[in-house]
């Protein structure tokens, strides 16, 4: 079994779905799977590039809105499955915008190849669904069956250009509208919305933990570091908590991802006592997340959706607290060891629990004990789902 992954974004990107791709190559290298990444994403000295068993085609950058550049990369990335006997390719993150992989893993597939979708998170369209639903209902599994409704009834359209279901899939931005041979999922809540006839072989693979640490630069000591200030990452909540002028806290705000929307963010914090003291710092780029756990005292993940909250997981790791947004994925990653705010509450909620947190030492210990037990639990979790998965592809041989 030789299994190859296709991705636009590899690292240095540093989005949650270009490390999930890096891992998983190494995973299964690890685990005797020769294993590569096939990317136009360039190596950049100085930074993170994530495993070293990746194939980086000289094709030059593109992303889903470059049709030219995307007609370029996968026609080489094609030659390249063709030429290095692949049996399964995965695609990272097809979204209905790409429709060059429509083409793409069709002729693929006709190579003999099993094509699968690695697939991270919901259309925006379904979670705005779910986010109004969350307000009517209060409760996530109402919602998840209203929204089973909702797509159930995507499916009665009929249209004289799309044919099948392909309206269907297409209108829910599920990865089964490029026809597939199978779907690996990052988590289970994800994974409920995009099939609507649970006929496609589906995997659950969640995120695989960082390694072990190793330290490469001393960042200065603060009290709350939050990530990627972005709405859907709940950055009104970030803001206020920013803003808030009766406690003297000190903040970095990591932007991650692509650095998105980073001067929004600071137009909503620029008249705040924090900004005028200094006591905020903005990163675009660290090359060690573990550098950034090992000097924060409290994780704010405000987030109100998110494919599966790994984020909120990894500063466990290291003993900093958590405090998220009770959202299922979210829930999924961290179960009972972070600090939940009810989904939707007011920003007075986060800054109330942010002061009684740093003020009773014996409820910090707690949350760290908490951390340190959730993240062995998921070790133990990962290695079976490796295996499993190993498996799973094996079977659709």
């Amino acid at each position: 079994m030789k299994v190859g992954i296709v991705a636009l974004h590899w690292p240095p990107d540093f989005g949650g779905a270009e490390r999930y791709n890096s891992s998983l190559v190494e995973s299964l290298n690890n685990k005797g799977v020769e294993a590569w990444g096939i990317t136009p994403r360039k190596f950049v000295e100085g930074m993170d590039n994530g495993t070293e068993n990746v194939h980086r085609l000289d094709v030059g950058e593109t992303n889903l809105e470059d049709s030219n550049g995307m007609k370029r990369f996968l026609i080489e990335a094609k030659s390249h499955i063709e030429e290095n006997g692949y049996s399964h390719i995965l695609v990272s993150n097809c979204r209905k915008i790409g429709y060059p992989y429509e083409a793409f893993i069709s002729h693929v597939k006709e190579l003999g190849v099993k094509v699968g979708i690695l697939h991270f998170d919901l259309d925006k369209i379904i979670r705005l669904h779910l986010e109004q639903m969350m307000k009517d209902e209060g409760d996530w599994e109402i919602v998840a069956d209203k929204m089973h409704e909702y797509i159930k009834g995507c499916f009665d359209y009929n249209s004289p250009l799309l044919q099948d279901d392909t309206l269907g899939y297409w209108a829910i931005d599920s990865p089964l509208y490029f026809q597939p041979d199978f779907i690996i999922s990052c988590s289970e809540w994800s994974s409920r919305f995009i099939d609507f006839e649970q006929r496609t072989p589906t995997f659950v693979l969640h995120p695989v933990l960082p390694k072990d640490r190793i330290n490469k630069e001393k960042l200065k000591n603060v009290d709350i570091t939050m990530i990627n200030p972005m709405y859907h990452k709940g950055r009104s909540y970030m803001a206020d908590i920013v803003n808030d002028y009766s406690n003297k806290w000190t903040y970095r705000v990591l932007l991650g991802g692509y650095g998105g929307q980073k001067e929004e963010f600071i137009s909503m914090i620029a008249d705040s006592w924090a900004m005028r003291d200094g006591r905020v710092e903005i990163l675009p780029y660290v090359e060690r997340m573990e550098d950034v756990w090992d000097s924060t005292k409290l994780f704010i993940f405000p987030s109100r959706f998110e494919g599966y909250g790994m984020s909120a997981v990894e500063p466990m790791a290291h003993g900093v607290p958590v405090m998220v947004q009770n959202y299922p994925s979210i829930i999924e990653a961290v179960g009972d060891a972070a600090i939940i705010i009810p989904y939707g509450d007011e920003s007075t909620e986060w800054v109330e629990t942010i002061e009684e947190i740093f003020y009773d030492d014996e409820e910090y210990e707690e949350f760290q004990a908490k951390g340190y037990e959730r993240v062995r639990q998921l070790k133990d979790r990962e290695n079976g789902e490796i295996h499993a998965l190993i498996e799973f592809m094996e079977n659709l041989l």
